[in-house]
């Protein structure tokens, strides 16, 4: 006899609902391939108030009534969808007018299995379920969970991290993994690897390759070049918003809201990516030593580059030439 597993959908005004659908789909398809009932999904809200939810246009807005609420132990599991934003600003505002599902995170069951991924997973690290657990996010969200959340144990390199209970995965197509664990480990590889192949899913990959994000990036504007190619050139210990504004004959303020603007990140930290991304180019295709390396790209020492490596990261230097080498 199969124990169905029933699965708590969490939506919540301003959450990006589309995941969820392709979540309960893939769940459903594994149902009907096996011919046995494995998942039951239903939604879920803070409260018993119906949800309005949108895919970015006021015009496309759809009203879900939950099933039941985040609270309900009779769930096995839930998975939270992430949440619309315009930056790294909105985060915390968000959390606090949706305290109530970081609340009731921490008082579920030790048994209930709670998956998030994308920017919910602050949500997840507010109720502090990932407090000494490995866990990841959405990359432009690093800084910010390694500062606010320090007691969890943050790997920002891999896309999708399973410990215990809990599970996170970064993008807005995290709930893949996630999804994909799930139907293997209740129906089989099998099922698995037929849903993939008939349902064109991507196929799992946790090797998260560091700083994609740089050639995801349409640094096509002209200006945006010249901070890039002047950051390359500069040592990183001469590296100062007030220094690069100068050369450029525009204003600090022009700078800083350009590289907001276009990379959703402060100016500094633009240019603290920038320099660890050469970093990482002469690790992964050149032989030079750890020290060398950051000779040649101008940190103040050796220790202030392991350190800083290591933070934003969540690799040393040589265990990242070792990971990605070519």
């Amino acid at each position: 006899m199969v124990l169905t597993m029933k699965i708590g959908l969490v939506i919540y005004p301003g959450c990006v609902v589309s995941g969820l659908f392709a979540f309960s789909e893939l769940l459903e398809a594994a149902n009907r391939r096996s011919g046995k009932r494995y998942f039951e999904t239903m939604w879920v809200g803070i409260d018993h108030k119906d949800v309005s939810v949108t895919t970015g246009s006021k015009r496309m807005e759809v009203s879900i009534s939950p099933t039941t609420t985040i609270s309900d132990r009779s769930i096995d599991a839930i998975l939270l969808p992430g949440f619309w934003t315009n930056g790294i600003r909105q985060v915390s505002p968000i959390l606090s007018e949706y305290k109530a599902i970081s609340r009731a995170l921490k008082q579920l069951p030790s048994q209930t299995r709670v998956w998030a991924y994308c920017t919910s997973v602050c949500f997840l690290a507010e109720s502090g379920r990932l407090n000494q657990q490995s866990a990841t996010s959405t990359w432009w969200l690093a800084d910010h969970m390694q500062e606010k959340y320090p007691k969890v144990t943050w790997s920002f390199t891999k896309n999708y991290v399973f410990q215990g209970q809990n599970a996170t995965a970064s993008g807005v197509n995290g709930y893949l993994p996630i999804a994909q664990q799930l139907i293997a480990q209740n129906c089989g590889q099998d099922i698995l690897r037929d849903i993939i192949d008939l349902m064109v899913v991507p196929k799992p990959n946790n090797n998260n390759q560091p700083f994609e994000f740089i050639s995801l990036m349409q640094l096509d504007d002209k200006l945006m070049q010249q901070i890039y190619v002047w950051t390359e050139a500069t040592p990183t210990k001469e590296l100062a918003i007030k220094s690069l504004a100068k050369d450029l004959n525009l204003t600090e303020r022009t700078v800083s809201r350009k590289v907001k603007t276009q990379t959703n990140l402060s100016c500094a930290y633009f240019m603290r990516l920038i320099k660890l991304y050469q970093a990482t180019e002469y690790l992964i295709y050149g032989t030079d030593t750890v020290n060398s390396i950051a000779i040649r790209l101008g940190f103040s020492d050796d220790a202030a580059f392991r350190r800083t490596f290591k933070k934003v990261l969540s690799y040393t230097p040589n265990e990242y030439r070792q990971a990605f080498k070519r």
